[in-house]
Formats: structure tokens, sequence, C-alpha cells
């Protein structure tokens, strides 16, 4: 019988030690290797053979969306299952877009982590329907431009528009029109209902929150 061999990228020690020992329980998978973050990953998992790697997106230095583009990017028949805590949209869109087979969250049964590993490894792709309802909807909304994603991201962190302004090198007036125009895309009238959509939809997060 021929094993499928996984890669793991995870920066919880933890997790990693429960992934091994609960993958360890399945007759036809070995692991192939593990890393502690998306640093050094793309290289790695090329050199070990991976059939299958689980990357996690919330990592400290190179998160799992970046570390994702090297690896495909190193080897464009590399088969990635994004394994994490995160549902936000933001995070679904740019995971799937970017070439994800597989998208699973950590709190899902085991037995899904194996299925998503088994179907990837096949050729398939494993998007459960909740996740594939989220970047349906994501796909969707208009996109924020680059400008746009920074003043939301300075609003969530506590900017005000005079500090704003000046983090930007651009007038107050100049910062009120970015913001204008985020409020539309983003379906909101004031700077509250912004800052909500965007932590909900992961375009931003406060400071301090990785």
């Amino acid at each position: 019988m021929k094993k499928i061999k996984v890669f793991l990228v995870d920066d919880h020690a933890v997790v990693r030690m429960g992934l091994k020992y609960a993958l360890s329980l399945f007759k036809d998978i070995e692991i192939a290797g593990e890393l502690a973050d998306g640093e050094g990953a793309a290289e790695l998992v090329k050199r070990s053979g991976a059939d299958v790697t689980l990357l996690d997106i919330r990592m400290p230095g190179k998160d799992g969306i970046a570390a994702l583009g090297e690896i495909l990017a190193a080897d464009p028949s590399a088969k990635v299952v994004m394994l994490t805590t995160s549902s936000t949209e933001e995070d679904v869109y740019a995971a799937l877009n970017a070439g994800a087979k597989g998208y699973v969250l950590k709190d899902r049964n085991p037995e899904n982590i194996v299925k998503a590993v088994r179907t990837v490894a096949e050729g398939g792709a494993y998007i459960p329907n909740d996740i594939k309802a989220i970047y349906k909807a994501r796909r969707e909304e208009p996109e924020l431009t680059s400008v746009e994603r920074e003043a939301v991201g300075l609003l969530v962190q506590g900017f005000n528009n005079k500090a704003m302004a000046a983090k930007l090198g651009i007038s107050e007036d100049g910062v009120k029109v970015r913001l204008k125009h985020a409020y539309e895309k983003l379906g909101v009238n004031d700077r509250a209902s912004a800052i909500s959509i965007a932590i909900r939809r992961g375009i931003a997060r406060p400071a301090g929150v990785m």
C-alpha cells in the first residue's frame, strides 16, 4: 500500500504533535516533515516529496497565505490543504484564490482532516459547504483598493483622521475620500460599522491581534 506523505506547517508545537498522533492512526498516511513557520516552507515541502501539505494561516513571520503562494510557485502541482482556526471571508477567499485544494477548520472532527488529505491526494478538492458559502459571498463583494484597505486597517487600529493623514502622508481630506469609498464598498455609513465589518471579514485586525 502506497502511503500518503503529509507535511505539516503550524506554529503551535502542541498542534503539530496532536496532528502527528492523529494521522499516525491511519495506515495509509505518514508524516513527511514539519515546520513551525511559513518561512522556508516551499523548499522543504518540495524536498520532502510530500503528497499533501497541511498549512496553517495564522503564523508569526510568514503567514500561511504567503507560504501557499511560494509553495505553488516552487511546485505548481503541489497539493495544499489549509488547516486553520480562521473562517474569515478574506482568509477563505485569499487561500482558495491562491490555489489551496482544501480548507479545514481545526475544531472539526479529526476524521475530516483525514478525509481532506485523502481527497486532495487523489486529485480532488475538499471544500466544506460552509466554506464554499463564505467564498461565494466574498467573491460577490466589491474589492477594496490597496489604499482603501490601508486606510481601513488604520481605522481598525484606532487612528483618527488626523493621525491617519500623518501616517499616510496625505491630507485629512484625502483620508476622508479613501474612507468614503471604502464605506461604500463595505456597505456601511460610519466608522463603527466599518470597523465591525472589517474585523468580521478579516480585512484588518486590531493592534496586538495576530
